[in-house]
């Protein structure tokens, strides 16, 4: 299916690995120009040659840290004189640094999570929304989580701030309308990408066994709670937020789509 996105211009946060790089590199492939971002100036370079070269369109680049709000204004600013449009927005910066019980988190972790998952989602679509209301049908796509309307016993802050993100993208999707912007949020369940190597190192310590022994486990509970019985990895949500950026989607906002292997069983 071709989902006609040649010549849209797409920013993807967090997008110089893992998650965010599947997702930047389904977007070139269909046809987007993408703007990746990242911290890591080295990575970032590295990662727009690859999907450069698996892919015939423009790769830019926004070295620019998520939590750093001027750096984010600055970004905008000083690109403005050939960022006249912006068609796709994907906020995927957000992941689990401290694993943790309500009772161990302390304050910074919270307002560290809500910083980095949250936060970083409000101020680069409130940058980008100018450049958004000149695209003919633009999409923000938001990089939910599954814990966030089916939440388990740990890392409440991370909860939360996703939780966070889920209800302000429904209201950014009754605002944004009137301009024909549409909002829709993308829940992974657990997938075998991105994060996935820091987890099992953190379940290695946590229960005191070879990271080889964690994630045999944790493939084991991921499967066990899957009716199909296997693990997800990035291709599964790329393919989706691709075809949610394009125009085939332009009935579709203010949505939840949870991309969990049937985790979750929906109320017929």
């Amino acid at each position: 299916m071709d989902l006609e996105l040649k010549g849209r211009i797409a920013l993807v946060t967090g997008s110089s690995n893992g998650l965010g790089k599947a997702i930047a590199l389904a977007l070139a492939q269909e046809g987007a120009d993408v703007i990746i971002n990242g911290r890591n100036r080295e990575t970032l370079n590295n990662t727009a040659l690859e999907i450069g070269m698996k892919s015939n369109t423009n790769i830019h680049n926004c070295h620019v840290d998520a939590t750093d709000p001027e750096g984010i204004k600055q970004f905008f600013r000083i690109n403005n004189f050939w960022l006249k449009r912006l068609d796709i927005l994907v906020n995927n910066v957000g992941n689990l640094e401290k694993f943790g019980n309500f009772s161990n988190l302390e304050d910074r972790d919270w307002m560290r999570s809500y910083e980095l998952t949250f936060m970083s989602m409000v101020r680069f679509t409130r940058e980008a929304l100018p450049l958004l209301k000149k695209s003919p049908g633009a999409s923000i796509l938001n990089i939910g989580s599954l814990v966030s309307h089916q939440p388990g016993k740990f890392n409440h802050h991370y909860v939360a701030a996703k939780a966070a993100m889920l209800a302000v993208s429904k209201q950014m999707a009754n605002e944004f309308g009137a301009f024909g912007i549409r909002v829709n949020v993308v829940c992974p369940s657990t997938i075998k990408d991105g994060g996935w190597i820091r987890n099992v190192q953190d379940r290695a310590k946590r229960m005191n066994v070879s990271p080889q022994e964690a994630e045999q486990a944790m493939e084991d509970d991921a499967k066990a709670r899957s009716p199909l019985g296997i693990i997800g990895h990035a291709d599964d949500v790329s393919g989706l937020i691709v075809f949610l950026a394009s125009d085939k989607a332009k009935f579709l906002t203010g949505h939840c789509y949870n991309v969990d292997g049937g985790i979750t069983r929906s109320a017929i």
